[in-house]
């Protein structure tokens, strides 16, 4: 008995011994005070509770490591994100530790910092690997305060939201970061993009197309994605259903990768061997994926994807065609003589973008005079039939087309370059080794010189000249057909036409445009009906010629020269927002400086709110939701639009109400175009208007967002309200003194229990009852963003968060 009760133990504490083993080597937490290091990177992980991933140390190379999320069964360890991707560590002594503090952090060797998880660590307990992948840390709550989810590097794992700011940029072979983004643009569609120091552009969806012919909505602004667990890559942009993998269905291992060459590939795991199958691509043609080739190089399918040089170039680092091709012979403009320039014509060939201007209905010879008479131009594109003129500034993302194409690039190259008997150096995409192949057995026609030369013999030299003749007469008949008709019938033509024959081409494809000042005379009745001035202009109704109603601000004391000030409005006029006024175009002649933007029916916020005379009373959901989209709008300025604005003038004068009562601002940018210091302006350079500046205006700090957030906080009161804060007090020390009493009061009455108060605050103009958890919220919001300190005011993301929380 006595025998059995101590083989019973013994058994028991072998079973204990070994679960303990087991449960230190596939452990998914890590607590307190913790860490893993290099030196036991092999056994030193933590595994999520269901086996599918594993974290811990990643060699990378001999002795340098990376701390990495992976998928388990994977046969070679799948990283699917890294902490360090571009910094590894040393195998000696390198350790990530969950400090005291709560902060996960990851030192080298000596004890730098090579990466730290970023966010607001109180009260934690420990960090976990989640069966989804995800790594966490999580306070005494069980709420996660950091998760890597939030972070990603190359790859999206099931179930992990795509949001705003999340990004995928894929790692090199060299462990790098490769020259490809795919996030959310501007434009709120969730996008491929090429970008590089000297150009950046979205390649996915198509760029020749709109975002409708693509499938896509532009006007939903919520930017979320999601690839859930069933292989469907789903968001909010997508108008045409869904990415879906080949494969769909539940229980399979997937994950979402940006590849190093920039295609975007859902993955597949096959569980018993390890292996992955690719079961979605976002570009199924590889040549379309923009500077595959790198600067200067050629895409094209022979059959498989393949890179070349064009005549003139060699391949800058044989074997990485990220690097593209560099010229034989370098022209600098310096030295440059047009003279001894020529052009060798590529057919069926282009470079995308870069395009130094856009050209319509030219000659061939005005085309190539453009480009040869500048010294900075690479080369041209020109389109047979349709008479457009591309010259380029640069040559990236080049492509031949595998069918007739009416794209044909003219590359300029020095005389001296000799491209007859040229060997165009080119490999797979996916070779490692380059080849080399004589490119008059692939493609004559490639290498093309223009202008032609051809031994002709004498019978063939008469008839070249008898053509020549008849050539020469009809070109001078037409000319001066042509000369006639531009003046005899000029003023025929419509203001638009007449823009697009003196001009060739479009500002930009948004159908952001440049207007003549006779053109906006005659679209406003000369200056007629006058909508209302402010401090930048005088704003005029109009209609355009399609019938639109637009309105017309002439802007007064702006300080740049016409070509800076149209550089400045070409970047506003990219802006596109639903809760933004829509800029369609400028004018700028002379001293004339013009914006055209959207005509916004229920005028002016300010108009409804403090005008006796207007019959519109704005009930509660309405106020409630001007709120929200002026926070919307101020919010896309300031953190999601490829150009950081800030408005500098938020007053309920620049919020408009559009037929539904929906917000849009208005005047955003033009801080950057006025001169404050001109006539009858404040000489102190103060922006914005009285009673809505912001005390760091005064003190003479620098200047942030943050101006716009206590502008909007006003706004906030006043909405609420129905009274113009401002109009209480005079002079700006009182105005500035009575907020700080009001905010001071509002936040004494926030802190009590009692609700009464509110509706006294509330404008008594409206029914009761009204949303009074609403108005507490955006009482308590308005208190926040008037603080005196900066940095305690909120942003505007988190004002828009609080707001649709709210409203729920």
């Amino acid at each position: 008995m006595a025998s059995s009760i101590t083989t019973l133990f013994a058994t028991a504490s072998i079973l204990s011994f070994f679960a303990l083993i087991s449960r230190a080597e596939s452990r998914d937490i890590l607590s307190l005070g913790s860490s893993l290091r290099v030196e036991s990177y092999q056994t030193n992980i933590l595994q999520s509770s269901d086996g599918t991933f594993s974290s811990g140390f990643y060699e990378v190379y001999t002795n340098a490591f990376m701390f990495s999320i992976w998928y388990s069964k994977a046969a070679n360890k799948t990283i699917v994100w890294s902490a360090n991707p571009d910094r590894p560590v040393h195998a000696r002594r390198s350790a990530i530790t969950l400090q005291k503090d709560g902060n996960m952090v990851l030192k080298d060797y000596d004890g730098t910092v090579m990466w730290q998880a970023d966010g607001n660590f109180t009260d934690v307990r420990h960090a976990q690997l989640l069966n989804t992948g995800n790594l966490v840390i999580k306070d005494a709550r069980g709420n996660t305060v950091w998760q890597s989810f939030d972070s990603p590097t190359d790859t999206f794992l099931p179930t992990q939201h795509i949001t705003a700011t999340t990004k995928l940029v894929p790692t090199t072979q060299s462990h790098s970061r490769g020259n490809y983004i795919f996030r959310f643009s501007d434009l709120l569609a969730l996008s491929l993009i090429y970008d590089v120091p000297e150009v950046s552009d979205i390649y996915w969806p198509d760029p020749d197309q709109t975002l409708y012919q693509d499938g896509r909505n532009q006007y939903n602004s919520t930017r979320l994605g999601i690839l859930d667990s069933s292989g469907i890559l789903a968001s909010s942009d997508f108008a045409d259903g869904q990415l879906v993998a080949s494969d769909a269905g539940p229980n399979i291992n997937r994950r979402l990768t940006l590849d190093p060459d920039g295609n975007l590939r859902m993955y597949s795991l096959n569980d018993l061997d390890g292996s992955w199958s690719v079961s979605m691509v976002a570009m199924s043609q590889p040549c379309n994926i923009h500077g595959l080739c790198g600067t200067n190089g050629i895409c094209h399918y022979s059959p498989k994807p393949t890179c070349s040089c064009p005549p003139g170039y060699v391949i800058r680092n044989p074997g990485n065609w990220t690097e593209g091709c560099m010229a034989i012979i370098n022209t600098t403009c310096d030295h440059y003589d047009k003279k001894s320039m020529k052009f060798v014509k590529l057919p069926n060939t282009d470079f995308w973008g870069s395009d130094q201007q856009h050209l319509l209905s030219v000659s061939f010879q005005a085309c190539r005079n453009i480009c040869i008479s500048d010294c900075t131009c690479k080369g041209f594109q020109y389109q047979e039939g349709t008479g457009s003129c591309y010259p380029k500034a640069h040559l990236f993302s080049g492509r031949t087309y595998p069918t007739q194409d009416v794209r044909t690039i003219y590359l300029k190259l020095p005389i001296r370059v000799n491209v007859s008997g040229a060997i165009i150096p080119h490999s797979n995409l996916f070779d490692s080794v380059a080849r080399h192949l004589d490119c008059d057995q692939m493609n004559k026609s490639i290498r093309e010189p223009f202008p032609d030369v051809h031994k002709t013999g004498g019978g063939e030299s008469k008839w070249f000249y008898f053509y020549g003749f008849i050539a020469a007469f009809f070109v001078v008949e037409v000319s001066f057909i042509s000369f006639a008709w531009f003046f005899v019938l000029r003023r025929e033509l419509r203001p638009s036409e007449l823009w697009a024959a003196e001009e060739g081409y479009k500002v930009m494809t948004s159908n952001f445009r440049r207007y003549s000042y006779r053109e906006l005379v005659k679209v406003t009745k000369k200056f007629k009906v006058e909508l209302g001035r402010g401090g930048s202009g005088t704003v005029y109704k109009g209609v355009l010629e399609d019938d639109r109603q637009v309105a017309v601000k002439k802007l007064e004391n702006v300080r740049q020269g016409k070509e800076e000030f149209q550089a400045e409005l070409s970047i506003i006029g990219r802006i596109n927002h639903m809760n933004l006024v829509r800029i369609w175009g400028v004018c700028s002649e002379g001293s004339h400086r013009l914006l055209v933007s959207e005509y916004v029916e229920n005028g002016s916020l300010a108009n409804i709110l403090f005008n006796d005379k207007n019959n519109t009373l704005l009930d509660w959901k309405g106020r409630f939701n001007i709120a929200l989209g002026v926070a919307k709008g101020l919010a896309y300025l300031h953190h999601e639009c490829m150009e950081w604005v800030i408005h500098c003038d938020v007053k309920p004068e620049n919020i408009l109400l559009d037929e539904n009562f929906e917000p849009k601002i208005t005047d955003f940018g033009l801080a950057k175009l006025l001169n404050r210091g001109g006539p009858n302006q404040n000489v102190s350079h103060i922006r914005g208007t009285l009673g809505y500046i912001a005390p760091e205006w005064v003190s003479g700090l620098p200047i942030t967002a943050k101006v716009d957030v206590y502008s909007y906080g006003v706004v906030l009161l006043e909405l609420l309200s129905g009274t113009r804060v401002s109009e209480l007090v005079e002079g700006s020390d009182e105005v500035h003194n009575m907020l700080r009493k009001l905010v001071r009061m509002l936040s004494d009455k926030l802190e009590g229990d009692e609700q009464s108060w509110i509706d006294g605050f509330v404008d008594s103009k409206l029914d009761r009852p009204f949303n009074y958890a609403q108005a507490r919220t955006l009482i308590k919001l308005a208190v926040s963003c008037l603080e005196e300190d900066r940095s305690k005011r909120p942003t505007m993301e988190y004002v828009v968060q609080t707001l649709l929380v709210a409203d729920d």
